[in-house]
């Protein structure tokens, strides 16, 4: 009686973890919803019209504008600026100093607006300082400089801001020699 009892028992729940399969293969308790929300209103919008049959929604394929396609730090500019990387967020910012870097011949005599921290350096080879403005990416993680040159007859530090000082540089990008290498700067600049 024991076996028989095991027997049913083992019938009934396999029974019940097939549950009820009809047809070819296995299927899925979990029926897929084939309908949104939109149809379910519409359905009931025209039951209540006395439409027995609602309108099918036409399908419409409207691009969505990405806001990068048309990106470009120059269409941004105003007042004579190129480039002004002033209205851009820490990334974009970074990233267009970046691309300068990488890219500097795009750049070449446009005029460019940027604000960062001040950066001194010494060149003890040459007796000569060089100044930066460093632009932090958002995670203030990584820094990329732009060296600039200050227009007219300037000495340091008398007409430059204190080290680490938050600056806004407006200068034209171009090119300098020192010592037989070529060095991408704003140059013709201006503190404001």
């Amino acid at each position: 009686m024991r076996k028989i009892t095991c027997f049913i028992l083992c019938l009934i729940t396999a029974g019940l973890m097939t549950g009820c399969n009809e047809g070819d293969g296995p299927k899925t308790r979990i029926a897929v919803q084939t309908t949104g929300v939109r149809d379910v209103i519409e359905s009931q919008m025209a039951k209540e019209d006395g439409i027995t049959e609602p309108a099918t929604p036409e399908i419409t394929a409207t691009p969505t504008p990405d806001p990068l396609a048309d990106y470009s730090a120059e269409s941004l500019g105003a007042g004579g600026v190129d480039y002004d990387l002033t209205v851009l967020g820490s990334d974009m910012v970074y990233a267009e100093v970046y691309n300068m870097m990488v890219f500097p011949k795009e750049y070449m005599g446009k005029t460019i607006k940027v604000s960062g921290t001040f950066t001194v350096f010494y060149d003890e080879a040459y007796g000569k300082y060089h100044f930066a403005c460093f632009v932090a990416d958002a995670a203030a993680c990584c820094q990329q400089g732009i060296e600039f040159i200050l227009d007219g007859d300037k000495t340091y530090p008398s007409d430059y801001p204190q080290e680490g000082a938050e600056i806004v540089i407006t200068g034209v990008f171009g090119t300098y020699e020192e010592d037989g290498n070529t060095y991408w700067a704003l140059t013709n600049a201006g503190i404001g």
